[in-house]
């Protein structure tokens, strides 16, 4: 019936297709949130599953925290070549790095691109990873060009960027924004479960801490039965047992109020944080004008510069981050046997 439709009526035709493949798409988007909400079961604590309706109760937060990572990794600008060959070139490149020796040793020394180099691909010839640096700037006293006019003692901020790191590298710009996603997600399962560590330290201190109390108090007890005989010695204890019987007091107190980690109170820590990524992790974009000596200077000002549109990420308490995907060639990967040689 429907081919014989389908001859008549083509836009039927292409309709039911369309149908076909949104209903294909929504049961694969279930599929792989549902597996995602067993990952952050298995990441967290496995007795959360014995809450009823679980899966129903993470499904679309775990959702809505995936959508998120995916909004994070396609607000990183397309990838830059980082490379000898580029770093005149390219502004980025070029600010980033303090020279081109700089540059290799960062690059062929990473673990992570060792580790790439030694698994097996069909394509050695490039990589794609996301560098990460921390961006600091400092105020520092230098000469300044001004209608002709060399000023010195010029108060200037100088901007370096330092403790350079590689991630994720791939051998596709899209598998390595893939492994970024999974990398963000996998740090919320993390920070829930930090969270609920967190809480069940703070049950547990609490638990020592009113045993601990208990005994001082039963000690000081025995001591008034032995020191009868001394006045002064008892009013010591006595102001003592009064001060353990209020601080064990405020202490029951605390662990009257503190909940207990049920399953449920378990789940509900996830959900709040996955409820709210974006407390967890923060993006900005901001440009940056820096000259070839790394100095900000503002628009206007003459001579040669980097005009740089950098991105900046802080993953939970962290200091902020520049991030930016670049593509490593392989001669800049292997360049390792020659700095070993030297």
């Amino acid at each position: 019936m429907i081919p014989f439709l389908g001859n008549r009526f083509p836009g039927l035709r292409d309709a039911i297709h369309r149908s076909r493949q949104e209903k294909a798409l929504r049961e694969s988007r279930t599929a792989a949130t549902l597996d995602a909400v067993e990952d952050v079961v298995d990441g967290t604590d496995s007795k959360i599953r014995l809450v009823p309706g679980y899966k129903k109760k993470l499904q679309n937060i775990i959702l809505s925290s995936l959508d998120f990572a995916d909004d994070l990794v396609n607000q990183i600008p397309a990838a830059i070549e980082v490379s000898s060959s580029t770093f005149i070139s390219n502004p980025h490149v070029n600010a980033f790095f303090t020279n081109v020796t700089d540059l290799q040793s960062i690059v062929c020394h990473s673990s992570e691109i060792q580790d790439y180099m030694e698994d097996i691909h069909d394509n050695k010839t490039r990589c794609c990873a996301l560098l990460c640096m921390h961006r600091t700037e400092k105020t520092v006293m230098g000469m300044e060009l001004s209608d002709n006019v060399l000023r010195k003692d010029v108060r200037q901020i100088a901007v370096s960027f330092s403790d350079h790191r590689i991630y994720s590298p791939a051998p596709s710009e899209t598998e390595t924004r893939k492994g970024l996603r999974n990398c963000l997600f996998q740090g919320l399962v993390t920070n829930a479960l930090e969270r609920i560590v967190k809480h069940r330290l703070a049950s547990l201190n609490l638990q020592n801490k009113h045993r601990m109390l208990h005994a001082r108090l039963r000690r000081h007890k025995q001591k008034i039965n032995e020191l009868n005989q001394d006045p002064g010695a008892n009013v010591k204890i006595m102001q003592a047992i009064e001060e353990t019987t209020l601080e064990l007091d405020k202490v029951g107190e605390q662990m009257m109020n503190a909940p207990l980690m049920t399953p449920q109170v378990i789940l509900e820590q996830v959900i709040d944080v996955f409820r709210k990524p974006e407390d967890f992790v923060r993006i900005r974009k901001f440009p940056l004008r820096l000259n070839k000596m790394g100095i900000k200077i503002s628009d206007g000002t003459p001579g040669p510069d980097n005009k740089l549109n950098l991105t900046e990420v802080t993953i939970g308490n962290e200091l902020p981050r520049v991030v930016t995907l670049a593509t490593f060639p392989e001669k800049e990967m292997l360049a390792k046997t020659v700095f070993s040689s030297i």
